[in-house]
């Protein structure tokens, strides 16, 4: 078989042949040949394409995309006949549209697996069990669909597939696998119902976005002060260690903030990592590897098939004991590595996107983008999230680089998560990142309003309040000087003739993540301040994002002032640069009460926590007599309830004289005093309960 000549099907009418030499069209005579016949192939046109000569040939009805066809020339070279453009083409996404069960399905009696590729030619299981290992072929069914059903009780025989889509067989992990041995070796067969059973239920929410207050953190982060087996794991955040203050650690000390949700960095099993030598690398968890298996990196026993699942469950039961709900990062927007990755050699061309040149789409900068507009994609990424939210209840789902997905894909995403649970939270990364999906198409913050079951990450909020990561001027918590009327509409959840977000809901609120400095860094490092205004810029942010209207979001340590020791982007850095820290935790304990204390008056006041534009153009209003450079005010008041916001950002002493009020909070603390008139000292929030009288 000659190199010199390639062969694709590039529709159902269409074949392209690809020769290395200039033969010229009436030279040449192409035939498709089968294991019965040959046929010859009518020539449609001739061309230059790159570096070869394109012939397009007019396609036989005959032609199957799952079995073997060469072509064959008039000099005798002779190609496989390969898949090409075919698979991207609307025709081929009409015909193999397939909504049945994927994987394996097991019972004591049978395992039946399941495959979707309708190009592959052969596929075949082996099994593994202690020291036996044998093949089985798979039977190809039709529309895309391959099965082969096993005999007997197959519950804890490791497994893999053996795909052959074009001369050699690929070996390949099973892509809908819901357990794995360490590091991906195997996948195994497990019995479901043998799965750790919860036994306490999610914690009441009402379902509306602006209730809910986010903790971003790692598994690994918060575990990594452990020193026994647990250290870096699932189960390490159940445990409950008290520091020298008395405060506890892990689970317990996030639940007494007082948040709602705690956003997990991916927990799904990704690369990068060692599941055994777990201290060789370290990472975030942006390398999707198998996103049916929790991360065996995070599990005590990563080659039990069951243990690594039941510790999930049980690290969310006891989440869900302690008053607080799941939220799960997940990154589609591109897999690990995309050549080792199961969906390119089940469906060559299909799971990626391709631009105009022929090659993958990099808008993620990871060397793939996934094809989640296409049919088989949509509904694996709909199928992941349905299966964390059915087996381990997990409550919503933070979308890395939201906007490089579809919008018709969250839409229906959308709809099958909330029919499992009406209050699930859906939010994400809205970038708009250029890539061969149209504009009108593109689930970025623009298009907000297709979208509006989700939120969006706030850049323009973070970058009003900290400060652009692109230069050195310092954002209005450092003292920068920021126009009173962006600040108004920054603190009333951006949807209000600024950035138009459909409503508050939409608005995620942060001036800190995983990602970029962390505040304290941004502070010392990027903008090279002194300690105490650093500290002062630092609680004056996250107090701004807990009044403001829309949903508060806090990067797990910034409520101790975490740093990173300068270290900007963190993935891979060691331990002793990513970890929790207790004892810096410990010695500004002080402004952890802070935070607790706000959180507090948060969930009690209805008033900074409205759903709609509507609502916040009504009962808003801006206090213009108590404005001056570094101090801005405004009232939010109802019918029956009346609350100054007070924002300092500079350190002169300010006396402010408000009647019948009620201070609640002094920048600091919770207070409870009746006061006419009040100085601020420091910069900082300061809330006035009033007394319900009509505002004018």
């Amino acid at each position: 078989m000659l190199e010199k000549m390639k062969a694709y099907i590039d529709s159902f009418e269409e074949i392209a042949i690809l020769v290395d030499k200039d033969l010229g069209k009436e030279d040449k005579e192409f035939y498709l040949l089968d294991k019965r016949k040959k046929y010859k192939l009518d020539i449609l046109s001739f061309y230059e394409e790159y570096a070869f000569y394109k012939f397009v040939v007019r396609s036989l009805p005959i032609v199957e995309l799952n079995k073997d066809y060469y072509i064959i020339d008039n000099q005798k070279n002779k190609c496989l006949l390969r898949s090409g453009g075919i698979i991207r083409s609307k025709e081929f996404e009409e015909k193999f549209k397939y909504d049945g069960p994927l994987g394996v399905d097991y019972t004591k009696e049978r395992s039946v697996f399941r495959l979707w590729t309708p190009v592959a030619k052969e596929i075949v299981v082996e099994l593994f069990y202690q020291d036996k290992k044998e093949k089985f072929p798979f039977s190809y069914t039709g529309g895309g669909l391959w099965e082969c059903t096993i005999e007997g009780d197959l519950e804890g025989y490791k497994y893999l597939f053996y795909v052959r889509v074009f001369e050699n067989f690929k070996r390949i992990h099973d892509p809908y696998a819901i357990s794995s041995s360490a590091n991906g070796e195997y996948n195994y067969i497990i019995d479901i119902n043998k799965l750790y059973k919860m036994k306490y239920p999610k914690p009441k929410f009402s379902g509306k976005y602006t209730d809910a207050i986010i903790y971003e953190a790692s598994i690994r982060d918060f575990t990594y002060y452990l020193k026994d087996e647990n250290q870096g794991t699932f189960l390490g955040m159940l445990e409950d260690k008290p520091t020298k203050s008395g405060e506890s650690t892990g689970i317990s000390y996030i639940s007494s903030l007082g948040i709602t949700h705690l956003q997990v960095l991916p927990i799904f099993d990704f690369g990068g990592v060692d599941d055994v030598k777990k201290n060789q690398n370290y990472n975030w968890g942006y390398n999707p590897e198998q996103y049916f298996i929790p991360c065996g990196w995070y599990s005590k026993n990563p080659d039990d098939p069951y243990s690594r699942i039941n510790e999930v469950l049980e690290f969310i039961d006891n989440c869900h004991k302690n008053g607080i709900r799941v939220n799960m990062d997940v990154v589609f927007n591109h897999v690990y590595k995309y050549d080792e990755f199961p969906f390119d050699y089940l469906v060559p061309g299909y799971n990626y996107r391709v631009g105009l040149d022929g090659k993958m789409s990099n808008a993620s900068f990871c060397g793939n983008d996934f094809a989640s507009e296409r049919y088989m994609c949509s509904r694996f990424i709909r199928d992941v999230l349905k299966y964390y939210a059915k087996i381990f209840h997990v409550s919503g789902f933070r979308f890395d680089l939201m906007g490089l997905l579809d919008i018709k894909t969250l839409q229906k995403a959308y709809v099958e998560l909330s029919s499992i649970d009406k209050s699930i939270m859906l939010y994400g990364e809205g970038w708009n990142m250029n890539n061969p999906l149209p504009d009108e198409d593109r689930p970025h913050m623009f298009n907000h309003y297709k979208i509006p079951q989700y939120a969006f990450f706030n850049d323009r909020f973070r970058d009003f309040i900290r400060g652009s990561q692109g230069n050195h001027f310092p954002g209005y918590a450092y003292g920068g000087g920021k126009g009173f009327f962006d600040l108004y509409h920054i603190l009333l959840g951006s949807c209000i003739d600024y950035f138009k977000f459909h409503e508050p809901t939409q608005s995620i609120n942060y001036v800190e993540c995983h990602d970029n400095y962390t505040m304290y860094d941004y502070g010392n490092t990027h903008l090279k301040l002194d300690n105490k205004q650093n500290l002062d810029a630092c609680r004056l942010a996250l107090e701004i994002v807990l009044v403001s209207q829309g949903i508060p979001f806090i990067h797990a340590g910034e409520e101790f002032f975490r740093t990173k020791q300068g270290i900007e982007n963190s993935y891979n850095s060691k331990d002793e640069i990513n970890k929790i820290d207790y004892e810096r935790r410990d010695t500004y304990l002080s402004m952890v009460q802070t935070i607790r204390d706000l959180i507090s008056i948060r969930k009690k006041c209805s008033l900074l926590r409205f759903s709609t534009a509507v609502e916040i153009k009504r009962y808003a209003h801006v206090l213009e007599g108590l404005l001056d450079y570094h101090t801005f005010a405004f009232l939010i008041q109802t019918e029956g309830e009346k609350l100054y916001i007070i924002i300092k950002n500079d350190s002169s002493d300010r006396t402010i004289e408000l009647e019948n009020v009620e201070l609640i909070f002094d920048g600091y603390k919770k207070r409870k005093e009746k006061v006419n008139s009040f100085t601020m000292h420091s910069p900082g929030v300061y809330l006035f309960k009033g007394d319900g009288k009509k505002w004018n």
